[in-house]
């Protein structure tokens, strides 16, 4: 279509929908006269616009214009969107391009969508975009996918804005269709997963509009994603399969039967949609009912030849009779199906809460495989007919149950308390009915966590290690298995007004006997002492005796503010999420805690933690952070001596280039911190990596080993092994951890791999890694420290002029990088290997001046052997053994 006569449409466009509805159809067609086609694609953009409310509601003609002038995103394959490097291309479509992409800072995989140039001309437009983006960013439901950042970089197109989410493997629902119809059983089980989304982003006001099998993804493990909530609308003019999408113009005249205007998926539209009238969330019943009818049946419930046949079926005609395509379809099925279809709103279900129990009772049914059980028999005959044999099933059930559970209790073996060492909390359910609330139950699961993990004599896995099996299907003995444990407490909580009831039960994971269950309610402001009681109450059923610190501290818990408490739960819950967007709002919340109530000493150190994650991941140059960062630590532990995570938000903070690396205080506040919460992995993982800059490398491996243990998904204590066994010269053994890790995102992994190869006398191994990773990342952001190594490389093959090449580079590239003294330490033995013993000791002396201390490492190292008799090197590692030994005696 040429430019002349898309201004041609849009100009009609535009006048017509400054008509009332009533008088648009007399308009075109005077305006019009006998060219039909533009008529035609005139009202094709009419009925796409719905009157759309919000940008969020982009009409299709807003995203066409674009695509049909050629406007193309440029390819960003191989480049740096901040620390975001993209990997490859995902898929492009009207909102621009997707990509696989790695998160540097947090070694995640996300995917990052970059909005076309024309989309973001209009300054209001983009405003409103990003304000309903952050909108949707606050909800957290495990069926839909997660934002993490919206942000603009400056590219040299012009400026560049882009949505960072998280990246969902697996296969969308549209795949999983084309193999054909699927079981009952699993499409009730996708749908309910999506109508579970829908309610939490409905309850929030966000209403998705482009329900369809290409927005659904099916992880491996059966989770379901809805994808581009709230975004839906930015991608009607993605080109795609002509049965669902009027795509590309190719020039032709009918726009009936030819590519034409991005017209958006009519094969799922509600017909308020399909007509531009106003739309509510009960749009989406309608889209998830023909997804349902089209998993069960193996075909959509109204097609036709052209889109105005498809309309017209989708606005008059009724779908053909479900248990035409499905065999096994009950009449509860098709009640349900037909119910989320009918064209009248006001008949369909009214809230996807209301669908969610039909599904979930019907799921139920098919389980049972009780024929004459239907949810939908209108006879009050049959409903006592069914009661009866349902009573009789009931009872019968109970009975059985009864017997087994008694055969099965006399042949168990009893689980002695002593028997319990390790536990694992697994998250509490959410019961309020409400998926905002979530975060509620993610807080409490955390602090009755922290509770338990206070106790010296029982391992307690870590909430990053538990809160995978959110939703999981596993059973508690693969679970405990996995997280090596011996017992694991589950339960539920449920929040009603200023109340929190908590069902809790102890169970030994590898019977699934359940040892103890108890419930409690209270007043949310006594929510602190409700988790210390339950503490004890676990504790006390596995009969672990307390040290007397130990029972001060899980009886010391103080009322609080019923607001601070929930802006403390909410603040905790973003700050877990870590991603720049989230720390804002998790600081955001925490401030408003320690306002409301200034003597909440756990929200202080909260606080503290995230201003420090502020500083060190998000905003390195907003010195203010720090500041603010110890002002709370101060404040935390002046109002309860007791804390763990202040003290390790203490450490964290001492522990910089700023400071010059106090190792001594570092160390006492990491050990402080383990001393209160021997669990807590994050305290190991920096204790370890302090206990290495000063060469105590035993101490290191010990502090990490217990961090996999309380923590398997740790990744971080699981390379830094790998690195310690290098030190200790076990490259062998250092090559088997570090293959077990994934190397994505993380380029010291590769680094010390190919550290480990050179010394094992496999340089071109070595190098290989070397050029890969340098390729992967060719900013080399980490301080200069693949070119410090590559430099390294270089001098091992006499090729000095190169090797003096990649010693300035890295020297420019780790300018102000706070661990810089590993680059400094890889340019001293560069400039050893070539012999060049002044440079060599100057760089050596920087390193351990610099944080770096290492005698041990210094004094064994093969590639420093040119200068062991060097006076000048032989005073440093005099002065550095009196260094370390003073540490061997002091720590």
């Amino acid at each position: 279509m040429k430019p002349e006569r898309w201004q041609q449409i849009d100009q009609l466009f535009q006048s017509a929908i400054e008509r009332a509805p009533d008088e648009r159809a007399a308009f075109i067609k005077s305006a019009c006269g006998d060219d039909e086609s533009l008529r035609r694609d005139v009202e094709a953009l009419l009925a796409s616009d719905g009157e759309a409310e919000s940008f969020i509601e982009a009409p299709a003609y807003t995203i066409a214009a674009p695509l049909i002038t050629g406007d193309e995103t440029l390819s960003l394959l191989g480049k740096y969107i901040n620390h975001y490097r993209i990997v490859s291309l995902v898929g492009r479509g009207g909102m621009g391009d997707v990509y696989l992409a790695r998160d540097n800072r947090l070694n995640r995989e996300v995917a990052v969508k970059v909005l076309p140039a024309t989309f973001l001309r209009d300054a209001e437009r983009l405003r409103r975009f990003e304000r309903e983006a952050q909108v949707v960013s606050a909800l957290n439901h495990p069926n839909i996918i997660t934002i993490h950042e919206i942000g603009e970089v400056q590219t040299e197109t012009g400026n560049t804005h882009y949505i960072v989410t998280e990246y969902v493997e697996g296969e969308t629902l549209r795949q999983r269709t084309a193999e054909g119809k699927m079981k009952s059983s699993e499409a009730l089980d996708v749908a309910t997963q999506v109508a579970n989304a829908m309610a939490a982003a409905h309850a929030a006001g966000i209403i998705h509009r482009d329900i369809k099998p290409e927005n659904v993804m099916v992880r491996p493990d059966g989770l379901v994603k809805v994808l581009d909530f709230g975004l839906a609308k930015l991608t009607e003019s993605e080109s795609a399969c002509n049965d669902t999408k009027i795509a590309v113009s190719t020039g032709s005249s009918d726009f009936e039967t030819r590519t034409g205007i991005v017209m958006g998926t009519v094969s799922y539209m509600s017909p308020e949609q399909a007509r531009g009238q106003k739309v509510d969330h009960r749009t989406d019943i309608f889209s998830l009912g023909v997804m349902l009818y089209e998993m069960l049946a193996g075909r959509r419930p109204f097609e036709g030849p052209t889109t105005s046949d498809l309309i017209a079926a989708l606005l008059i005609a009724e779908p053909p009779s479900l248990k035409q395509h499905c065999a096994d379809a009950t009449a509860d099925m098709e009640r349900i199906v037909a119910k989320c279809l009918a064209k009248d709103r006001e008949a369909r279900y009214q809230s996807a809460e209301e669908l969610i129990a039909d599904l979930k009772a019907l799921r139920h049914l098919s389980q049972e495989k009780k024929p004459a059980a239907t949810l939908g028999i209108d006879t009050a005959a049959k409903r006592v007919a069914s009661f009866r044999w349902y009573l009789v099933a009931v009872i019968a059930a109970v009975l059985i149950v009864g017997i087994v559970s008694i055969v099965q209790w006399r042949r168990a073996p009893e689980v002695q308390p002593d028997q319990i060492k390790s536990l694992a909390v697994l998250p509490l359910e959410n019961l309020s009915g409400d998926p905002a609330q979530d975060y509620f139950a993610d807080g409490m699961t955390e602090s009755l966590n922290a509770g338990v993990a206070r106790v010296g004599s029982l391992r307690v896995s870590s909430r990053t290690s538990v809160m995978q099996y959110r939703q999981t299907r596993k059973s508690l003995p693969d679970i405990a298995r996995e997280l090596n444990v011996d017992a694991v407490v589950e339960g539920s909580v449920q929040r009603i007004g200023e109340r929190v009831k908590i069902t809790i039960r102890l169970i030994y994971a590898p019977t699934e006997r359940s040892l103890w269950a108890e419930t409690y309610e209270r007043d949310l402001s006594d929510a602190p002492a409700l988790q210390s009681e339950i503490a004890q109450a676990v504790i006390q059923q596995i009969q672990i005796k307390l040290t007397p610190q130990e029972h001060k501290r899980l009886v010391s818990a103080r009322p609080v503010n019923p607001a601070a408490y929930d802006d403390y739960l909410r603040g905790r819950f973003y700050f877990n999420r870590q991603n720049n967007a989230d720390n804002v709002t998790a600081i955001r919340m925490l401030e408003r805690a320690v306002a409301a109530d200034p003597n909440f000493a756990a929200a202080h150190a909260e606080l503290a933690q995230a201003y420090s994650y502020r500083l060190f991941l998000f905003a390195p140059e907003e010195k203010q952070w720090e500041e603010k960062a110890f002002v709370e630590v101060e404040k935390a532990l002046s109002l309860d001596p007791d804390l763990d995570v202040a003290y390790l938000a203490r450490g964290r903070l001492l522990w910089t280039p700023a400071n010059h690396f106090p190792h001594e205080k570092a160390i006492q506040e990491f050990r402080r911190a383990l001393a209160l919460n021997p669990s807590l992995d994050e305290a190991q993982n920096w204790l370890a990596l302090v206990y290495n800059h000063i060469g105590a490398f035993d101490q290191a491996l010990q502090e990490l080993q217990k961090a996999v243990i309380v923590n398997p998904t740790n990744t971080s204590a699981q390379f830094r092994i790998g690195q310690t066994l290098i030190f200790q010269e076990k490259y062998e053994e250092a090559l088997t951890a570090l293959r077990s890790i994934p190397k994505q995102g993380n380029p010291r992994v590769g680094y010390w791999r190919a550290m480990a190869l050179l010394h094992l006398g496999r340089r071109d191994e070595a190098a290989a890694i070397g050029e890969e990773y340098i390729a992967e990342y060719p900013v080399d952001a980490d301080g200069g420290l693949l070119t410090s190594f590559n430099a390294l490389l270089a001098a091992t093959a006499g090729d000095g002029s190169k090797a003096e090449a990649m010693i300035r580079s890295a020297i420019n590239r780790g300018e102000g990088i706070g661990h810089f003294h590993h680059t400094a330490y890889d340019i001293a033995c560069a400039y050893s290997v070539m012999k060049k013993t002044g440079p060599a000791i100057k760089w050596l002396q920087a390193a351990a001046d610099g944080g770096f201390p290492c005698y041990p490492l210094f004094v064994r190292d093969p590639f420093l052997d040119n200068l062991r008799k060097e006076p000048d090197f032989i005073a440093l590692m005099s002065k550095l053994k009196t260094q370390w030994e003073y540490y061997r005696t002091r720590l």
